[in-house]
């Protein structure tokens, strides 16, 4: 059997099991209290920690695996009762973390490459309250059709402005304008995008 065959059949069995499994992953969703739109696409269990409110917007696609290759899971996490993700229309989240302590907004036709770890809150730096839960944090801020790469870190009190792109690897510690291209640690604005 030629490897193209063997291959092609492995993501048809693939995409046939995530179907199967569909329904059972938006139960799971649902007794963790996540508000979902219509035509939420799962692919690989997330994983979801829900103290607070977490709401995906329609047409969201959720994934843990590429064609039956693992990735890290989506992880969604919010830590008290007062924190608040809100994922909104035409998301792509490919092994995207994200940990809330206070609020984390992603816009419309937001993508992310795989390993995207957002969090808006940080430890104290003190020994004394260093395991103390109220971490000193301010919201995050990503507006529509920002693209990450591979591995971005975004920290907390960032805003992104529409339209950016964000390279792979990138620290993301501080705004990045609207329609720019930014990379690095920490990430700067490296290009302009023609309006």
């Amino acid at each position: 059997m030629k490897l193209n065959n063997i291959l092609s059949r492995k993501q048809t069995l693939f995409l046939i099991f995530e179907y199967l499994k569909k329904p059972f992953y938006k139960l799971y969703l649902t007794r963790r209290n996540v508000k979902f739109g219509v035509n939420l696409k799962i692919f690989g269990k997330p994983i979801i920690i829900n103290k607070g409110s977490i709401k995906i917007g329609n047409n969201v696609i959720s994934s843990s695996k590429f064609y039956g290759e693992g990735i890290f899971p989506v992880s969604l996490y919010t830590i008290n009762k007062n924190s608040t993700i809100e994922i909104g229309d035409n998301c792509i989240l490919q092994g995207t973390s994200i940990r809330c302590m206070e609020k984390i907004k992603l816009g419309n036709n937001v993508v992310f490459a795989g390993g995207v770890k957002i969090i808006d809150h940080d430890h104290h730096l003190d020994l004394e309250r260093r395991n103390n839960p109220d971490y000193p944090s301010k919201p995050v801020i990503i507006e529509d059709n920002v693209w990450f790469g591979y591995n971005v870190t975004i920290l907390k009190g960032v805003k992104i402005g529409r339209g950016s792109a964000i390279g792979a690897n990138s620290l993301v510690v501080s705004d990045i304008p609207e329609m720019c291209v930014a990379a690095g640690n920490p990430a700067k604005v490296i290009k302009n995008i023609n309006q």
